[in-house]
Formats: structure tokens, sequence, C-alpha cells
């Protein structure tokens, strides 16, 4: 079995969608590969704040499962530059790595290539002969630094010098292949009313040529009758735009599909060239005026006058919903599924009832075992060791949760998934970082058997949330059921008080911080109570010590039956306690005081106490900006002493 893994920055953008739609193409009938995709971003990345975190997969697919790559350069040059790009997969080597559009300097990489020389002088000939335009601007993609923008400028210029017309400099312009780009840019060079200076202009890609026809529409500027516009990839938009867009066709499929030709025959041991070279061609739609603008249905002009309809061919663009109602039913059942925290056996529950609803066929979650705190300008290296925590494989008939027993321990540098991918179908497998902002927790692989990526990228996300939020959920509860089992049971004695069998002060300080940290790091406030037992001189003196000693264990048992179970009660001193209550606003601590009235009159004839017990308590509300114990304290006792004063008052009149 063959493994071969694409690096593509993301899947939500057309280009990247089909050229991995062309990669995937070619494997289709190929039954001994699995291709695996990832969407890296770019390393240090901080265009959205924790975008760097999916980098973390290309540590990953350094494991002696991948045997070849295929990198999409293209997708990356918002980011990152092609020798950075380079430096970053560097790697990778040995292993083959065939880039697609650009060559990497990288020792035995092969890529492909479109040639883009002939078509731009077919278009300039064309807007000569044709349309009698001989003033022609160009806008290129500079400000991202990409090869493929400076490659398309340079074929731009040779084919007007082979056509003899001279490249005015002033025509030139600046833009980063984004529609706002190209509108921001005439939108401070002219006003309403204004004609451009040129008689055409040519877009290094289709989405600046939208974003002409979008301001110069604005501007009153008629098109193609005051100005031709080309674009170039021959993307939806220009199929959608209006006027339809004059293009250039780079066969963006066919740079995956020879790309996955490469790396499938290197791996086979045939020798094949470095270079592989797709030529564009021209594509007259209604921009440069030879489609009457009434003409609705898709299609265009080739170079020899010829129409061509586009729905007899293979289109070089994608739609990326064939069924957007049942698409958006299926993202919107996701979000439903997925609109509650669960603990972790039941998050794989929700994942294996709608797993064949949300169309993966298999679903593998991998953790490490300590998140990995992981800022912009750090460098992810990758753990020794993960658990396999769920696999679910609907082909293979299996529905497995590890997490209960610890989960299937396992090298990530050697292998993605225990016992590497040859378990598994041949198919399209997809991997994710599982990261929640700065975190990574680890990552998912899963099967998809569509190329609706865009789909995929939005739904896995969403599963990749909800699957963190239930594992830090299920440790937290382990956690705090823990710290309760501590406080019910007492088993150290060190900690706890002979008499009532409470925590005495040393213990109640170190559990009862841990309760606090622990709340407050799930995102809870509650409160701190210090409490003080009302008159226990005056009964040891009426009474004796022995019915002193029997009030106080009372008054523990009262304390301990007001509060919960996962709530801390504490003996402080002689006649002095302390509560941590997780969870409890200050503004329910009348709900308390009631209670504890209560339970004092109640368990004060249980005991045969001859008086009823009363106590003073001293609340104070903590939160993530206060959160020291001996502090809360401190000021809870400023609230009891309030209290006790009011008492004293009482008793006066």
């Amino acid at each position: 079995m063959k493994n071969i893994a694409i690096l593509v920055y993301d899947l939500t953008v057309e280009y990247n969608i089909v050229v991995t739609d062309g990669i995937t193409d070619f494997f289709k009938d190929k039954n001994d590969v699995h291709v695996i995709i990832s969407t890296t971003s770019s390393p240090h990345n901080e265009v959205f704040q924790y975008d760097y975190q999916y980098w973390t997969a290309v540590e990953l697919l350094k494991s002696k499962n991948i045997d070849a790559f295929i990198v999409i350069t293209n997708t990356y040059f918002n980011s990152i530059t092609l020798e950075n790009l380079t430096k970053a997969i560097e790697g990778l080597l040995p292993k083959p790595i065939i880039s697609v559009s650009n060559p990497m300097a990288l020792e035995g990489n092969h890529y492909t290539t479109v040639s883009c020389d002939k078509a731009y002088e077919q278009i300039i000939e064309h807007l000569i002969k044709k349309h009698n335009k001989t003033k022609i601007a160009f806008m290129n993609a500079a400000l991202t630094k990409s090869p493929e923008s400076d490659e398309r400028e340079k074929a731009f210029r040779s084919a007007m010098e082979k056509n003899g017309l001279k490249v005015n400099e002033d025509w030139i312009y600046d833009g980063d292949f984004t529609p706002r780009s190209a509108y921001d840019c005439f939108n401070k060079r002219l006003k309403k009313g204004d004609k451009p200076p040129f008689e055409a202009i040519l877009c290094a890609n289709d989405y600046m040529a939208a974003g002409c026809v979008s301001i110069f529409s604005e501007l009153g500027i008629s098109i193609p009758e005051d100005v031709c516009i080309f674009g170039f990839d021959n993307a939806e938009v220009a199929c959608t735009c209006q006027p339809m867009l004059s293009t250039i066709s780079q066969s963006v499929f066919m740079t995956g599909y020879k790309a996955a030709e490469l790396a499938y025959d290197i791996l086979c041991g045939k020798t094949v060239p470095e270079k592989s070279v797709i030529q564009s061609f021209p594509i007259f739609r209604q921009s440069c005026g030879c489609m009457p603008k009434k003409i609705k249905d898709r299609g265009y002009y080739d170079v020899n006058g010829n129409f061509i309809e586009e729905a007899s061919v293979k289109m070089d663009g994608l739609q990326l919903f064939n069924n957007s109602i049942n698409d958006m039913a299926t993202i919107f059942h996701v979000l439903t599924m997925t609109d509650t925290v669960p603990r972790l056996n039941e998050f794989f529950t929700i994942v294996v009832n709608n797993l064949n609803y949300i169309h993966l066929g298999m679903l593998a979650m991998c953790i490490y075992d300590e998140p990995i705190f992981l800022s912009s300008n750090d460098t992810f290296v990758m753990p020794d060791k993960a658990r396999l925590l769920m696999l679910i494989d609907n082909d293979a008939q299996i529905k497995e949760n590890y997490y209960e027993n610890g989960g299937i321990e396992f090298s990530p540098k050697e292998e993605i998934l225990p016992g590497g991918l040859e378990n598994f179908v041949n198919g399209n497998y997809y991997i994710l970082p599982v990261f929640l902002q700065s975190e990574n927790y680890g990552y998912l692989v899963c099967r998809f058997p569509t190329n609706k990526y865009p789909v995929y990228t939005i739904f896995l996300k969403i599963l990749v949330n909800s699957f963190v939020h239930s594992y830090v959920y299920s440790k937290k509860d382990a956690e705090r059921a823990f710290l309760a089992e501590k406080n019910q049971t007492l088993n150290f004695q060190s900690k706890t008080d002979e008499l009532t069998k409470l925590f005495n002060r040393r213990g109640f300080y170190e559990y009862g911080q841990q309760l606090i940290d622990v709340a407050v790091a799930d995102g809870q406030i509650g409160s701190v109570f210090f409490c003080d037992l009302d008159g226990l001189k005056g009964i040891n003196d009426t009474y004796g010590h022995e019915i002193g000693d029997l009030a106080i264990k009372t008054e523990a048992k009262v304390l301990r039956a007001a509060f919960r179970d996962s709530d801390m009660v504490g003996r402080l001193s002689g006649d002095e306690f302390g509560i941590v209550a997780p969870g409890l606003p200050e503004r329910k601590v009348e709900v308390i005081r009631e209670r504890i009235k209560n339970l004092n009159e109640e368990f004060s004839q249980e005991a045969n106490l001859p008086f009823i017990l009363s106590i003073s308590i001293g609340p104070l509300e903590f939160d993530s900006e206060h959160t020291d114990l001996k502090d809360l304290l401190k000021e809870a006792d400023k609230e009891l002493y309030k209290e006790k004063k009011i008492k004293h008052a009482e008793r006066k009149n």
C-alpha cells in the first residue's frame, strides 16, 4: 500500500479544492493507495489567531507511514514565501516531494507547472485584431510576493513585446489575488464619470478581474465598451460574474492530476521528468465583447472562433455544494448534536449514532498524554506517545471506545494510527489537529467518500471543538470527583480533625485551595464561608466540656448536611469552621442561612442537647480575580464580625 500525503493551505478556496480534486481523481481507481489530505495553514501564521496550530500536522506526516508528498504551493503565498515554505518542509526529505505549480529547491523535487506565455500572446493579438485595443494594463498580485504572479506578469510583458506594443509602467497595478485589492486600487484612482487611461486590463486571476468589474460598474465605466477585462484561472466566479469574464484556463484540475501521476510513478520505480508542463489557453466571453451580454448560458469562444458549450466539457471550477440544502442541513445537524458538553463516553455514543448521517466512513481520535501549549512563535515537537481513544469505521463495522481503559498507546513518530494505515481500506483520508486556542491535544483521522471539502472542513472543526470540550469536561469531572471523595472519606488522618472527622486547618487549606483552582479553571465562581459557633464558652462553662464537644460535633453534621457532597467543610479551630462551595453565588447565601437554622433545630433535638445550636457565618464570593483561600477567609472573617455585631446588639435589646 502506498501512502501519499497532500499538503494544502486550506480547503475553502476554489483553486485549492480543484487541485485536490485532480489529485484524488487520479487515485480513484488505484487499489494500492491511501491519500492523506492535511490542511496545514503555515508555520507561525497569525492571520487568524490560532491558525498556526494546523501546521502541527506536518510533524505527524513525518511518520514512517507516509511514502510521498504533494505540496500545493500556490495556496500558501498569502502568508509565506516559497523560500520559507521550502525550508519549512525540508524535514520531510528524503521522501519524494512533488510540488504543484512551483519548483522547490529540494533534492529530487519534481513539479507541475502551467505555461501561460502562448495564452497571453493570443490574448494581446486578439485585443489588437478583434477589438482594436492597444492601450493595455496589467494587474499583478505582487503584494503576495507570489512566483505565480511574477510568471504571469513576465508572460504579459513578453506578449506585449511580441505584438509590437510597449508596456506603460503606470498601468501596472499591484494586487493580492483578492477582489477587494482590485476594487480599492481603482476606487482610489478614479472618480465617478472618469474613464480609465487604458482600453483593456489583464488581471493575474479571476477574483481581481471580478473586483475590476465591480468598481468599474459603480463608476459608470461600461464593460467591454469602455474597457475590456480578462482574468486568469477560469474559476467559478468567471461564469457567475456579470458580464461573464474572458479569462485564461490554466487547467487547474490537470495540475493536481499530473502531480498525482508523478508521485505514483516515482513510488512504482519509474523514471519521471523533473517538470510536467501543462498548457493554458484563452477563453473569450462577454467582458472582452466576444459574447453578447444577453446570453446567459455557459460557454465561450476559443482562439479559433469556435463556440464551446461548457456543459459538454469538464469544468475547471467546482461547484462547492452539489446540494446546498442537504449540506446546510447536515451542518445544522452537526451543530445540534454538539450543542451540549457531554462526558466523553456520551460523546462517543453521539458520534457513533450520527457518523452515517454526516457521511464519514471512519473516524479515529488520537490524544497526547498531556495538552501541549503552543504559541505562534513556538516550534511544535511531536510527543513520543499518543493514545487512540476511539475508532469508528462503518465499512469494517468497528465501534471501539478505548477511553475508559486509558486508550491504545503508540508512537506518532512511527505511525499515524496503531498498526499504521494498512488495516484500513484505500481511499481519501483527512488529518486535522485537535486544538482549542493555544492548547494542542492531538489529532483526528477520518475517511470521507465525497469531495465536498468545504462542508467537511466546517463540520469536522465543529466536531473537534465539541470533542475538546467533552475531553476537558471529563478530566475536570474526574478531578472534581476525586476531590469530593477526599472530602467524604477523609483518608488522610494528618489532615483530619479527630473530633468532627472534618478536614482540619491544614487539610482544609490544601484541598480547599485545589477545589477553588479547579472551579476557576472550569469558568466557575463560588463562595467561601467563615463560620463561628455561637456561645461555645458559655456552653462549656454551663454544661461542661463534654457537652461542648457534642455541640461542636453536631454543628459539623449540620454544616455537612447544609452543603453539597462536592463542597468542602473544615474545622479551623475550636469553634471556627470553613466552607468552600464552587458554583454557589453569594446571592444564594440567604437560602443557606435558612437551611442551617432549620438543621440546627433538628440536629440539636436529635443529639438531646439542652439548647438550640446557633452559628454565625461570613460569606464571600470567589472568582478568577480572587482565588487565594487565605485571603478570602480573612475577608469572610470581616463579614462574620458584622453578623456577630448585629446578634450582640439584638441580645442587648
